[in-house]
């Protein structure tokens, strides 16, 4: 029997500072993907991908140091890259130096991504015919306490305006981490009646697929 999640001693971080930028040079396509490029990262580090081409699959993920070859390469955890594009050239590699930590999200909301329905009806039809496309960008809200003036909203307020993303870790009670990368809206708001608690709310919209890990 699957053992319940509690929503209970959840710390939600979202990037703060980066570190600079290290160039890719080959990706392997494998269980656990190694990436080659002269870098400094040691075990445990979350490093921001982007800019390949030809492995794609890779662009815009946060993966998590497994191991490194002297500075040379790295294993990007639990990452399997064997049935994506073969690596063609370039690409980028950006450690994540630092975290702010949200202390006033109430819920979490991560449903599952639905298909787009495409009409394919044709006057010869006597019902509608449709089928599934892409999935829909995968979304996340994050209900919070209004607090305009914390660090975590300043941040994510800067990055709607300037419509970048950002690298979110969210480690559960059971110590489950969940890494992803999203655009980022909301939070500055403001919600309430008299003598009710002030609310606002956070969208993420992800930009590449989300990844769990154990711890």
């Amino acid at each position: 029997m699957a053992t319940p999640i509690l929503l209970l001693n959840t710390k939600i971080e979202v990037q703060k500072t980066l570190g600079s930028t290290k160039t890719i040079t080959a990706i392997s396509k494998a269980s656990e993907a190694v990436i080659t490029g002269t870098h400094d990262f040691s075990i445990g580090d979350l490093i921001l991908i982007a800019a390949v081409v030809g492995m794609v699959k890779m662009n815009d993920r946060v993966v998590r140091v497994k191991s490194v070859s002297t500075t040379v390469s790295f294993v990007a955890e639990e990452i399997d890259s064997t049935n994506f594009a073969t690596y063609v050239s370039g690409g980028t590699a950006t450690k994540i130096t630092a975290f702010d930590s949200f202390d006033n999200v109430t819920s979490f909301s991560f449903p599952e991504p639905a298909p787009t329905r495409l009409d394919t009806t044709t006057v010869h039809d006597t019902i509608k015919k449709e089928v599934f496309g892409l999935d829909e960008a995968p979304q996340i809200t994050l209900p919070m306490n209004a607090d305009p003036l914390s660090v975590t909203v300043k941040n994510i307020r800067a990055a709607s305006l300037a419509k970048a993303s950002r690298a979110f870790r969210i480690t559960l009670q059971t110590g489950n981490v969940l890494l992803l990368n999203a655009f980022v809206s909301g939070g500055r708001g403001l919600d309430g009646g008299v003598g009710a608690v002030a609310t606002a709310s956070a969208s993420l919209t992800l930009l590449s697929d989300e990844q769990w890990l154990a711890s």
